[in-house]
């Protein structure tokens, strides 16, 4: 018995230790990282990476959009950084689109995190509807 349950726990803890093999017991630990692309005449470029996994650069087209799942770990900090840049000028700027702190703060209710590129700053949304802005860009 004392086997068994220690087994279950082993699996438990690993399970959660990897993002993309969390699994979801109704606790904000799954969540979905959207990525917008709303300049106006731009491409957006992003880089987009963990302490684990490369997640790859990609370019989007005005309305294109990113969208990947993570877990939180249940140990130590989550966080996923992009770099940011505005095809063809010297605007970028790197973000933190998911930390532990965000997700608990918010993205817990809805378990979605939206960030938009515009032409001002970057903005974020828990519902892809009320928007904030978060990140300005810098020049380089």
């Amino acid at each position: 018995m004392n086997c068994l349950f220690f087994f279950i726990f082993l699996i438990s803890f690993l399970l959660s230790q990897s993002p993309t093999l969390s699994f979801d017991l109704n606790f904000c630990w799954r969540f979905r990282v959207h990525i917008i692309n709303n300049l106006s005449l731009n491409n957006l470029v992003i880089h987009c990476f963990s302490y684990d996994d490369d997640l790859g650069r990609h370019e989007l087209w005005w309305g294109e959009e990113f969208t990947f799942k993570i877990g939180q770990r249940a140990v130590g900090d989550t966080r996923v950084l992009c770099n940011v840049t505005k095809f063809g000028s010297n605007h970028i700027t790197s973000i933190d689109v998911f930390t532990n702190s965000i997700a608990d703060k918010h993205c817990c209710k809805t378990r979605q995190c939206y960030w938009s590129a515009r032409d001002d700053a970057i903005y974020f949304s828990n519902n892809d509807k009320n928007w904030n802005r978060w990140y300005s860009w810098t020049s380089v």
